[in-house]
């Protein structure tokens, strides 16, 4: 049995819903598609989340294979603490005012 389990926080759900929302708006069932792939990747992340790169700290992030995400992550413990599902098209300063207040 696997030793970890996630948290993520509202700021990446939010970010998943409002990924799907446009998959979905572009063609049918591709936000399915989408989520489908986050999935994948939260579960590979769950089975080893050392293998992923630090990219600022102990944050990690893991890239999605089918669309341009990167999933950023910190583990304490037995917890992976997943802060963001972020397109890399996005404006990055989000994203790096997002993790200042993280590990």
């Amino acid at each position: 049995m696997n030793q970890y389990r996630f948290i993520i926080n509202s700021f990446a759900e939010r970010d998943l819903q409002i990924s799907k929302e446009w998959y979905d708006l572009q063609k049918a069932k591709l936000g399915d598609d989408f989520v489908y792939e986050v999935d994948k990747t939260l579960q590979i992340i769950l089975f080893n989340p050392f293998q992923f790169p630090k990219i600022k700290g102990e944050i990690r992030r893991a890239i999605t294979q089918k669309f341009p995400f990167g999933i950023f992550f910190f583990v304490e413990k037995n917890i992976i603490n997943v802060i963001a599902i972020f397109h890399f098209s996005r404006n990055p300063k989000i994203l790096k005012d997002r993790l200042k207040g993280e590990k």
